[in-house]
């Protein structure tokens, strides 16, 4: 919610003023432009210079898969509704799972992009980002729930099912308000399923063909009816979806091409800085201050970010193998990686770093596949047991990073 309201007031301008140009007098970090840090070896530059490049090229990549994801996904609800089915339905949930864990597998690009790309770029890569994956969102803007057989947009007939009005109404009145993005699919494609055990039938996408008398006798038209607006809404909400990744995916070539372009202004030191910045960013923002926090204030809805799915657990375990990625399979022909250049920084990193990463994981992923969460529940004492926890191992993470980019920025 922070971010999303940094981008509608514009406040996130200020954080990333300083990253517009690479190659200005000093960095954002205080680290003088081509003056080494004390703690940095010279024969370690080069190899630094190629672990970015190689991570520049691993974002490429994680972004074709994800279009090809996006992509099936669009082609597994064409199919589903041809002949909706419960296995046909079961291949598009599959889908939907497989390409948004894939999304959350680029987070961590989406941090380093706020560190590299003009503000104007960060701004605009931030309105795709809410129309992409908003959360949490309010089912019964979207379609019926619960007892309200009747509410959201699908039964809503003044409301018109077309992208340029699903645009519109995507966060009109409030940011939850979302019509767009994976979890308005998500919950199009199970229900609210609170329970885990009540997820929206295939019968939801049955296509009606001839008005009933009541229909008739209240003027209505086929198009107008909830399996049929529902149908679309299913429809265009996947080709959305696609479109506006394709248009973040320009915006993130364009900047990426002129910071390659820049790359040799920026001596190891500031390249360490700006993918620690990502990872620590990413780690603070996506999984404390979004989630873990305030599951532990009681802001149980608004903490999980798949609750219809009840797949938040693979969003945490996609997030940290980003972190994992970058720093274990991200190397050069030096034989060279991150972890290795962090580990010859830091003997705290090397000692407990993942140890702490490790532990993080698990106890995230057992934390999200077990807690049960609904509008009437609250959490154990064994439940808040397991967020400290959480938060604890993740802080501690947190701090043997900082503590390199500390070191880094000390003036030489």
């Amino acid at each position: 919610m922070l971010r999303i309201a940094l981008v509608v007031t514009g406040a996130l301008l200020a954080s990333c003023s300083n990253d517009e140009q690479p190659n200005t007098e000093s960095s954002a970090n205080g680290v003088a432009i081509g003056e080494p840090s004390p703690a940095l070896d010279p024969s370690l530059y080069a190899p630094i210079r190629n672990i970015l490049i190689g991570y520049l090229n691993q974002i490429d990549t994680d972004y074709n898969t994800l279009a090809t994801e996006l992509t099936s996904l669009e082609n597994q609800v064409a199919e589903f509704l041809e002949s909706p089915q419960t296995s046909s339905m079961n291949s598009v949930r599959s889908g939907w799972l497989s390409a948004h864990s894939s999304y959350e597998l680029t987070t961590l690009h989406r941090y380093f992009a706020e560190q590299i790309l003009s503000e104007e770029e960060v701004l605009a890569l931030y309105q795709f980002y809410y129309q992409i994956n908003h959360w949490p969102i309010l089912p019964g803007y979207v379609d019926y729930v619960g007892t309200y057989s009747n509410s959201g947009i699908v039964n809503d007939i003044t409301v018109n099912i077309d992208i340029p009005t699903l645009r519109e109404q995507h966060g009109a009145f409030d940011l939850a308000e979302a019509s767009l993005g994976f979890h308005v699919l998500e919950f199009l494609i199970w229900g609210e399923n609170l329970k885990r055990q009540d997820e929206r039938p295939a019968s939801d996408y049955f296509v009606i063909t001839e008005l009933n008398a009541s229909e008739i006798e209240g003027g209505f038209e086929l198009d107008q009816l909830s399996n049929n607006r529902r149908r679309q809404m299913l429809v265009l909400n996947t080709q959305a979806l696609l479109s506006d990744f394709n248009s973040s995916r320009e915006i993130w070539s364009l900047g990426s091409e002129t910071f390659r372009n820049e790359l040799n202004a920026l001596n190891g030191s500031e390249i360490i800085i700006l993918l620690l910045e990502a990872m620590t960013s990413m780690l603070t923002e996506e999984m404390l201050i979004r989630s873990l926090y305030p599951l532990l204030n009681g802001e149980y809805i608004e903490s999980i970010q798949s609750p219809f799915s009840h797949s938040t657990q693979n969003v945490v375990s996609a997030q940290l193998s980003s972190v994992e990625r970058l720093l274990l399979e991200t190397t050069t022909d030096y034989g060279r990686s991150l972890d290795s250049v962090l580990a010859s920084l830091s003997s705290e990193f090397e000692e407990f770093f993942y140890q702490n990463f490790d532990a993080s994981k698990e106890c995230l992923i057992l934390l999200y596949s077990t807690l049960d969460i609904s509008e009437e529940s609250t959490i154990s004492t064994e439940a808040e047991f397991e967020i400290v926890e959480c938060i604890n191992l993740l802080t501690n993470m947190i701090d043997y990073l900082e503590q390199i980019k500390i070191t880094l920025a000390t003036p030489v």
